[in-house]
């Protein structure tokens, strides 16, 4: 299972949704992708951007998860890229909306969107080489389930059969989640050994099949689908905080602040060392919930990141585990506090 060897390639995996990214790119331009980025892991996946030395291009997600929350906006805000979904899911935050054949460019490779749905009614698979990422359209010896965000199993039985199983047999299927410790797959092998949809399987069968299931819905997807509509912030931005309040108003009380209050900065560690408002604490955007006992002894937390959107993204994270003490500084931060030409600590 030999992939091409100009591009560069890391498969990675978040063992609470069981959800995979990939990393690629250009082994000689350096241009890079990722697809399917989960919020929790942005700090890893922010590293080794940087140690592989990869200059990212495009973050793309192969649907609007309602499992974990996506890391698309924080990528764009970090790298300045641009982020892509399949056009269906008017995702209205994306800067790409790719329809069946579109396609996108980085270093000497070309991505191709196939617009695969069922799973969703917006499900898209990309291409790359001779691999495919079928996100939750076709999985390792399985597929997704059809149950929810106008799932359809005969769109998801004609995606697989008439789009993805009519590549080339040695085409390696790299799936949006497993279960079961496996990582890579073959068109040839789900065609003739996957249980719920072999090559040989009729339409009905398949269809019968899957309205048969009875699966709970996932434990995030009221957290997860409004958030991914806003490509990993709230898509609702007029109900972030009760409050409104700016780096002017901080600046006014920071140093009268008392023990019960506390300033978070919620961008990364090294943005953070790099400069942050005076006795701010860092937690990062995906870490509030290890901090959630804590943070509830605070009589007042005033939330803030580079420009707005993480702080926002966690505000809404922490008030869904019932905490009413949050200020969000709305649509400003540290960008803002630095126009300002206020103190910045290092």
């Amino acid at each position: 299972m030999n992939r091409q060897p100009s591009i560069g390639f890391r498969q990675l995996f978040d063992h609470e949704t069981w959800t995979f990214t990939y990393l690629l790119w250009d082994l000689d331009t350096r241009e890079g992708i990722i697809i399917d980025p989960v919020r929790e892991h942005f700090e890893r996946d922010l590293c080794l951007v940087g140690e592989l030395g990869v200059r990212m291009f495009y973050a793309l997600d192969t649907h609007v998860h309602a499992d974990h929350v996506t890391s698309l906006g924080m990528l764009r805000e970090k790298f300045g890229l641009q982020t892509a979904v399949g056009e269906p899911s008017r995702v209205p935050c994306a800067d790409i909306m790719l329809n069946d054949g579109d396609t996108l460019s980085f270093g000497n490779h070309t991505l191709t969107a196939l617009a695969t749905p069922g799973h969703t009614d917006a499900c898209t698979s990309y291409k790359v080489e001779n691999m495919v990422f079928t996100g939750d359209t076709l999985f390792i010896r399985g597929c997704g389930r059809t149950d929810f965000q106008q799932g359809d199993p005969v769109k998801l039985y004609q995606s697989i059969t008439q789009k993805l199983y009519t590549l080339p047999d040695e085409t390696l299927v790299y799936p949006g989640h497993d279960y079961n410790g496996k990582s890579v797959s073959t068109i040839s092998e789900e065609k003739q050994h996957n249980p719920r949809i072999p090559a040989t399987q009729i339409e009905s069968d398949f269809a019968k099949l899957m309205n048969s299931l009875n699966l709970p819905m996932p434990k995030h997807i009221n957290e997860a689908v409004p958030a991914n509509m806003g490509c990993g912030f709230s898509a609702d931005q007029g109900h972030l905080t009760e409050e409104v309040f700016g780096v002017r108003d901080l600046q006014k009380i920071l140093n009268s602040l008392t023990e019960d209050e506390v300033v978070i900065d919620c961008r990364t560690p090294d943005e953070y060392e790099a400069g942050h408002i005076p006795g701010a604490v860092n937690i990062p955007m995906g870490k509030e919930l290890d901090q959630l006992g804590e943070l509830r002894d605070y009589r007042k937390i005033y939330l803030y990141c580079q420009s707005g959107r993480r702080s926002q993204s966690v505000y809404t994270s922490l008030i869904s585990k019932g905490l009413d003490n949050l200020v969000c500084l709305r649509s400003s931060g540290l960008a803002e506090w630095k126009k300002c030409g206020y103190h910045v600590e290092t």
